[in-house]
């Protein structure tokens, strides 16, 4: 059973999390399967989920990759050692919340797209162009792994 882990006096969400190592794979394959488990519960309601949020330090995510809010039909993967390699100049301030930080919704600026380069749980490297929402949740989610929340980032309080 995860176990979220909240903001208030959090060492591990504000640690830098390590790599995974290919000897390692394995045992995070199985994390970032419970983690998907997790947030596609329909009881959780959420569509991404970073490592440190269940208290590992290491640098793995799960994301749906949703276009709008509207869309039902996303996929949902793993990302382990993922970097973002390139993004736009393009900004836009949007509302956000996060598992760790219950109650707050508030907006912050991010790039409006994306190029990650990222682990698959097949091992593979994949390197996945992403824009608005997705971007925008990915962004969220190594944030995560660097030790940032989106509060460090609020523009503007809701």
């Amino acid at each position: 059973m995860l176990k979220i882990q909240t903001w208030t006096d959090n060492e591990i969400l504000r640690k830098v999390s390590e790599e995974i190592k290919p000897t390692e794979f394995n045992t995070y394959l199985k994390l970032g399967k419970e983690m998907i488990k997790y947030i596609k519960n329909p009881k959780n309601g959420w569509v991404w989920l970073a490592a440190p949020q269940v208290g590992y330090n290491n640098r793995l995510i799960v994301v749906s990759l949703i276009k709008d809010w509207e869309d039902e039909k996303f996929p949902t993967i793993m990302m382990v050692n993922p970097v973002i390699i390139e993004n736009s100049k393009e900004t836009c301030t949007e509302r956000e919340w996060c598992l760790s930080v219950p109650g707050k919704k508030w907006e912050v600026l991010r790039f409006k797209s994306i190029k990650i380069s990222f682990i698959d749980d097949k091992k593979k490297e994949v390197v996945l162009y992403l824009s608005w929402l997705s971007a925008r949740i990915v962004q969220h989610e190594i944030d995560h792994l660097d030790g940032v929340l989106f509060v460090d980032k609020v523009i503007k309080k809701i």
